[in-house]
């Protein structure tokens, strides 16, 4: 089974450094069959964030030596369109299981012209390569699934994920529309898994994402609590599919 939401580098004051990660992975989630997981970089959310140095953060995680295997996300931000960086480009220096993006995190503005070009595009190479395009989604205006999955219906060779399954009937209803939009249960509350679940005709479209360890730094400093990675990732693995 693939954990389709992980992630590895700066998450605000922590560094969560990509080996350490995989191997609290493989150790807890090999009891719940995870033998794969699909990362991005969270420090993509950096206000100086450098193509080149998520590269190299890609670079070292795909040194890892483990059993569990690691596919990369290449995380797409606004301002790599800003400075007219393509999609077809950055995508070149490794075999990217996929493109993220975090409209809540980053403000993606369809009224510039340079961000909508690049939003076809990133469609455009999801198509052309049959991989997702996972997104954020959420119920404020930027990351509303709305926005995304026209691009998607657009081009039915590409995949979209509906990372979090925000809000959960309008996810819901784009899964059971269209064959190539899936959601995911990335930090999803039990209930809101429940409804999912009732809602979803083919379950299988429902994929499993735990937004490790993001889930991490939120029990230890929202909450309080005194997790390792490997306890929290296997909290994580309790909410699947």
């Amino acid at each position: 089974m693939t954990d389709h939401h992980i992630h590895i580098g700066q998450f605000n004051e922590l560094y969560y450094d990509a080996l350490e990660v995989f191997e609290a992975i493989e150790e807890t989630g090999a009891n719940y069959g995870i033998d794969e997981a699909h990362f991005s970089s969270t420090s993509s959310c950096r206000d100086d964030v450098e193509l080149l140095k998520i590269e190299e953060e890609t670079a070292y995680a795909l040194s890892y030596s483990g059993k569990l295997k690691v596919r990369p996300y290449l995380w797409f931000v606004p301002s790599y369109a800003d400075k007219n960086i393509s999609v077809f480009s950055a995508t070149r220096s490794f075999d990217y299981c996929g493109i993220k993006l975090h409209p809540a995190a980053q403000k993606w503005n369809f009224e510039n012209p340079r961000h909508k070009k690049c939003m076809e595009e990133i469609f455009d190479w999801a198509s052309q390569n049959k991989k997702p395009v996972l997104v954020h989604s959420g119920t404020i205006p930027d990351d509303l699934p709305a926005r995304f999955s026209p691009f998607a219906i657009e081009r039915p060779d590409s995949v979209l994920i509906l990372a979090h399954s925000n809000p959960v009937k309008e996810c819901a209803e784009l899964v059971n529309t269209h064959k190539n939009i899936f959601c995911d249960t990335a930090c999803i509350q039990k209930k809101n898994l429940e409804k999912l679940r009732s809602l979803v005709t083919d379950k299988e479209k429902i994929l499993f994402g735990s937004d490790f360890p993001v889930t991490h730094y939120i029990a230890t400093h929202s909450f309080e609590r005194k997790y390792s990675l490997k306890e929290e990732y296997l909290l994580d693995c309790t909410i699947m599919p």
